[in-house]
């Protein structure tokens, strides 16, 4: 299924039987600063980011999370550098490959519809923990 990449539309897609997505908004919000996290998206250019040297998003494994602060990310975007660009990109299309991961997973387990109500709360409803929604 091409042009999906909202978690809402991802399982949309998943329920009508699409098992195969492909999309380039995780990367084109990416390029513009934004990234996915599990109680949202939000914006890397933010002025309160400047010196929170914490992961970009708590808990996440992605190489961009890993290993670079939400600071120099931010500071990155502000001198229009590319490498933010990149370190955006990739922190989202981890995102978005763990959350059909995690799909697969549930139906595998028989829990999908209590995993959809509990990630679909989390992003669109769900409170942050942190200031950039960990």
């Amino acid at each position: 299924l091409l042009g999906l990449s909202e978690p809402d539309d991802i399982f949309a897609g998943v329920e009508a039987g699409a098992d195969t997505f492909d999309c380039v908004n995780p990367s084109r919000i990416g390029r513009n600063g934004g990234l996915y996290g599990r109680y949202g998206r939000f914006n890397l250019t933010r002025s309160e980011f400047k010196r929170d040297f914490a992961a970009p998003v708590a808990d996440c494994s992605c190489y961009t999370c890993q290993n670079y602060s939400i600071a120099y990310l931010h500071h990155l975007f502000k001198a229009k550098e590319m490498l933010g660009f990149t370190l955006a990109t990739i922190h989202n299309e981890y995102f978005t490959v763990q959350l059909v991961r995690g799909i697969r997973q549930s139906i595998i387990e028989g829990d999908y519809p209590e995993y959809k109500q509990r990630v679909l709360g989390d992003f669109y409803g769900g409170q942050p923990l942190r200031s950039h929604w960990g």
